[in-house]
C-alpha cells in the first residue's frame, strides 16, 4: 500500500506498526513523487493526498517535495474547503501550512483522516 492508512476507520490506532515501519511508507511515497514530478509537464498540477494522519507522510512529504524539487511550487488548496491547516513544527512556514488541508477524525467535521496538498510544476 502507498500509505499507512492511519486515517481510515476503524484503523485509528497503531497496534502492529512501529515508527520504523511507518517511515517506510514515506520512503515509498518519495519514489512515487519523484516519478510523478518527472512525468508532469511544465505548468501541470500535481495533487499529493494520503488517507493517513501521519505527519511523516503528510507535512514532511510537502517539505521534501519543496526542498528536493525546486521546480515544484506549493499552491493553496481551496481554503473554503473544510479541514485544518498543516501541522506546525514540521519544517513548513505558516503560509505553507495554510495552503494545505488536513482532515482529522478527532475534529468536529466527523471525517476520516486524510491530507491534501497541491503543487504546480514551473514552466522553466
Amino acid at each position: 500500500p502507498p500509505c499507512s492508512a492511519l486515517g481510515l476507520r476503524p484503523k485509528l490506532h497503531i497496534d502492529t506498526q512501529t515508527s520504523h515501519e511507518l517511515s517506510k511508507f514515506a520512503e515509498y511515497q518519495r519514489k512515487f513523487v519523484g516519478n510523478a514530478v518527472s512525468l508532469l509537464k511544465p505548468g501541470g498540477t500535481m495533487t499529493y493526498s494520503t488517507c493517513t494522519i501521519n505527519a511523516c507522510e503528510n507535512e514532511d512529504m510537502v517539505k521534501y517535495i519543496l526542498s528536493e524539487f525546486p521546480i515544484m511550487e506549493l499552491v493553496p488548496v481551496n481554503t473554503d474547503m473544510p479541514g485544518l491547516p498543516g501541522l506546525p513544527d514540521r519544517g513548513l512556514t505558516e503560509e505553507e501550512c495554510q495552503m494545505i488541508r488536513r482532515f482529522d477524525p478527532s475534529d468536529e467535521g466527523d471525517t476520516m483522516g486524510f491530507f491534501l496538498a497541491k503543487f504546480v510544476k514551473s514552466r522553466s
